[in-house]
Order: structure tokens, then C-alpha cells, then sequence
């Protein structure tokens, strides 16, 4: 390795302060003592296995630490406190990686290479979008959907229009006999769920999210319908059909 290799922030300066053909790298003061500012801003230590990313490798890839997708698990806490949000715990809602890496002690924290999805992630993402329609009935239905996740099947009804018989009614789900509370609307969602503690803590985390986001002023109710095999009402596998049925873990 020649002395300008070793010494790449010496080739900016002067020709004066450039390293002699009889100076050693012990008598070479000034190159020694740039090479750790080189180190610091180029991570270039020229060490075996303690290479890491430079102060200008971090300050180029800044802004994905903001970017949900590409934030280090670590950051999402404190990412999801710039708008507000309390994120839900469990790796149904961080997913593997992110619950696994949560708790590492690492020398550096940085973005990830690629965008990762989960439903923290979405949420951090999505939650300025879905504070414009907070206290709507919109609003609280895509609330619920980022949490149940994709493959739920979400219905809302507010009992505004009149029963009519033969167009899908059910009762107990979108249909009530008899009066009911005043602002009063009812929420159905088929929810795919593998095993029970996961459908018990989804449940759980739906419930919250329906307290805190519902409209102030109105009464609600929640019927979760975990699906089966049904031939001719739920047809698709892995989004309202189940096969094999739920664990009990």
C-alpha cells in the first residue's frame, strides 16, 4: 500500500505538506494525525473486521432514519412519537426481524438496505394521512384495517338505512331488531387468525384502536368472525379462508 493510499486526505493538501521519499510513517506526523479524522468521516480505519460506515455514509443516507420503511427497529419508538402514536407490541405488529433486532447491541444503527412492511411500520407511515379523517367512521375503518392487517374483511354499519330482506342482511352483524343506542354503529370484521393467542391479542389491540378512534359522541360494538372453509361464501385461502383451523399456542 503506497504512502497516498494510506494516506488519501494528504493528496488534498499542498504539495509541501505531502509526505517525503525519505520520511517514514512514524516521522510522518501530519498524515498520521489526518488519517483520524479519515477514519471518523470515511469509516476507513484500516483495520481488519472494524470497518464501519463513516460520519459522510450516515449523513448521505440521513434521511432514510425518517422514512418508515428503512428506519432501524430501534428508531420506530421514537420515530412513531414525531406524530403521536403508541405502537401495538408483539411480532404480530412488528414482525420477526423488527422484534428480533429491537433488543440488539450494536455499534451502529443503519437504515436498512430495503424497504421492510409491517404493520408499525405502516402505521408510522399512514398516520398523518389518517389524523385528517380522525372521529369519521372512514377514517376509523382504514384505522382498523392497517392493525387487522391486508386479509381482514371489514364492514361498518350505522343502521342509517332500513331493513330490506334478500340484500345480504344479518342479523346481529347488519342488522338489528328492535332500537338501538342513539349514534350507534356496529363493526364486522373476518379476521384470519393461525393461532389463539394471536386472534386474543388482535382482538385486544382492535379494541383499544376502536375506543380511541371512534367518534366521541357514539356507541359501538365489535363482532369478530374468524373464518372457515365454506364452500360457495368464502373462497379465497389465506385471506377469509382458513385451512387447517386455528393452533392453540
Amino acid at each position: 500500500m503506497s504512502s497516498q493510499q494510506k494516506y488519501s486526505y494528504v493528496q488534498y493538501l499542498p504539495r509541501v505538506f505531502q509526505q517525503k521519499a525519505e520520511e517514514t510513517d512514524e516521522q510522518f506526523f501530519l498524515g498520521r494525525f489526518l488519517k483520524a479524522f479519515e477514519a471518523m468521516l470515511s469509516g476507513k480505519t484500516g483495520a481488519v473486521g472494524t470497518e464501519s460506515a463513516g460520519i459522510e455514509a450516515m449523513l448521505d443516507g440521513l434521511h432514510h432514519y425518517f422514512d418508515p420503511g428503512k428506519t432501524p427497529a430501534p428508531f420506530l419508538s421514537w420515530l412513531a412519537g414525531w406524530v403521536g402514536l403508541e405502537l401495538a407490541e408483539g411480532e404480530a405488529y412488528d414482525g420477526e426481524q423488527d422484534t428480533g433486532e429491537r433488543t440488539l447491541a450494536r455499534d451502529q444503527l443503519l437504515p436498512l438496505a430495503e424497504a421492510r412492511s409491517t404493520v408499525n411500520r405502516k402505521l408510522i407511515g399512514r398516520s398523518v394521512q389518517l389524523y385528517q379523517k380522525r372521529g369519521t367512521l372512514e377514517g376509523l375503518k382504514e384505522y382498523i384495517q392497517v392493525h387487522a392487517g391486508e386479509e381482514a374483511s371489514i364492514q361498518i354499519c350505522n343502521y342509517e338505512e332500513p331493513v330490506r330482506c334478500g340484500q345480504s342482511r344479518r342479523v346481529g352483524i347488519n342488522t338489528m331488531v328492535g332500537a338501538a343506542e342513539p349514534s350507534y354503529f356496529s363493526i364486522h370484521i373476518i379476521l384470519p387468525a393461525y393461532s389463539r393467542s394471536l386472534l386474543q391479542q388482535k382482538v385486544r389491540n382492535l379494541q383499544d384502536v376502536i375506543r380511541k378512534e371512534r367518534p366521541f359522541y357514539t356507541n359501538s360494538s365489535l363482532n369478530i368472525e374468524v373464518p372457515q372453509m365454506r364452500l360457495g361464501v368464502y373462497g379465497r385461502v389465506g385471506m377469509e379462508t382458513l385451512v387447517g383451523g386455528m393452533t392453540e399456542q
